[in-house]
């Protein structure tokens, strides 16, 4: 891929030697890690004490492996990565089915017989809890199970996934895969950091490191290359902004930054001008049946895509599109309907799950300090299932802007 740079989009911002995380803050998480992980002392906060029992839990989970799978893929290579297209049915006309057609938000329950999907979901959730249990803890044992799972899922010949999505999200009748699959591996915008949390243990080494190095490389060369790549970073929806929101990462970890710098730049029509409006609303996203799951989505992709830029010296976060549209007023725009009296005025065939905006308010909070955020955030975040990273990283640091 050849982008070219411009310099304006470019803030001047200083340089920090070690700087090792790409979308996590480097100094809070230091400053957090000095705060709970000494001594008993890290028992203190409750949300602590939640999170390292979440830890053990995954020390039982895994490995996970595309290989496990019943079905063969086109190729007959049991290790290359196969999924559906969740909103595919088979056509009622046709006595065969084929090809299917599009429900829009209604998944086809054959989607959940497709289990790499599956798999990789559970792996990347393994990894993040315990490379981060790691992290602050320093007990050895999180890092080695989740090191045998990187091992399993990407390394080890038996069980490796090969470097590519060629037959994500097939439609029967209709491909065997699409760029839009690609949305699939969304998670492996957190990859680079969840590495870099490992790599302080005592269990990782060189032949690891290099794994990975080539592993991440051969990946985004499939992501920047292949047809199915360069469909997604122009598909014009939250499937592009999850394409460069992954994209930077990946290529920041191999030491790719010329790469990283035309991605993020790239990047910046297509998402930041093309998707927000002035009043802050995302109309590809409204135009979906399950539109506020897709706008909060989308929300969070964005903001992964600005943090990530952010390493290329982009300050997203104070950008103002020629509509007058930016990150703040997106959220902004769907901040008023998380009220109940204010009912969300667009299609969403599922029940509304204000949680979804946990996550981008409790970023906003930090990168805006501003308080209502954080408080909204602690308010929602609450009807969420299991354990949000938000709470134990940001909530306790921001304490101090109260």
């Amino acid at each position: 891929m050849i982008i070219h740079i411009s310099p304006s989009a470019y803030s001047q911002v200083a340089e920090t030697e070690d700087m090792h995380f790409i979308l996590l803050d480097n100094e809070i998480m230091q400053k957090v890690k000095a705060r709970i992980s000494f001594g008993s002392q890290k028992t203190i906060f409750p949300e602590v004490q939640a999170f390292l029992r979440e830890a053990d839990q995954k020390l039982q989970e895994g490995p996970f492996s595309v290989t496990h799978k019943t079905q063969l893929p086109p190729s007959g290579d049991k290790h290359d990565y196969t999924s559906m297209g969740p909103y595919w049915w088979p056509d009622p006309e046709k006595e065969d089915g084929l090809p299917y057609i599009r429900r829009d938000g209604e998944i086809n329950p054959e989607y959940y017989g497709y289990k790499d999907k599956e798999e990789l979901g559970k792996l990347m959730d393994a990894l993040k809890t315990l490379s981060e249990a790691f992290y602050f803890s320093a007990e050895e044992a999180y890092a080695e199970h989740a090191i045998r799972l990187l091992r399993a899922w990407f390394l080890d010949s038996e069980t490796k996934m090969n470097p590519n999505l060629n037959y994500a999200q097939r439609i029967p009748g209709r491909t065997e895969g699409r760029g839009i699959g690609i949305i699939d591996t969304r998670s492996f915008s957190e990859l680079p950091d969840m590495l870099y949390l490992l790599s302080g243990s005592e269990h990782w080494n060189a032949a690891i490191a290099n794994g990975m190095e080539n592993w991440i490389a051969l990946y985004l060369d499939w992501l920047i290359n292949s047809d199915h790549g360069k469909d997604e970073a122009v598909h014009g929806n939250n499937h592009t902004t999850w394409y460069f929101a992954q994209t930077i990462p990946l290529a920041l970890y191999v030491d790719q930054r010329e790469i990283a710098d035309s991605l993020a730049q790239a990047g910046l029509p297509l998402i930041m001008d093309e998707m927000i409006e002035a009043d802050g609303s995302q109309p590809k996203e409204l135009d979906r049946t399950r539109s506020w799951d897709y706008s909060a989505m989308n929300l969070l992709g964005i903001m992964t895509y600005a943090r990530a830029a952010s390493q290329s010296g982009m300050d997203l976060w104070n950008y103002e599109n020629p509509k007058g549209g930016s990150i703040r007023e997106a959220l902004d725009f769907m901040v008023p309907f998380l009220k109940e009296k204010n009912e969300w005025p667009y299609n969403q065939i599922q029940v509304k799950r204000d949680w979804r905006l946990a996550e981008p308010l409790a970023i906003a909070a930090k990168v805006y300090q501003y308080k209502p955020y954080k408080k909204l955030s602690e308010r929602i975040s609450g009807e969420r299932e299991g354990f949000l990273y938000w709470d134990l990283l940001r909530f306790r640091e921001m304490r101090d802007y109260d």
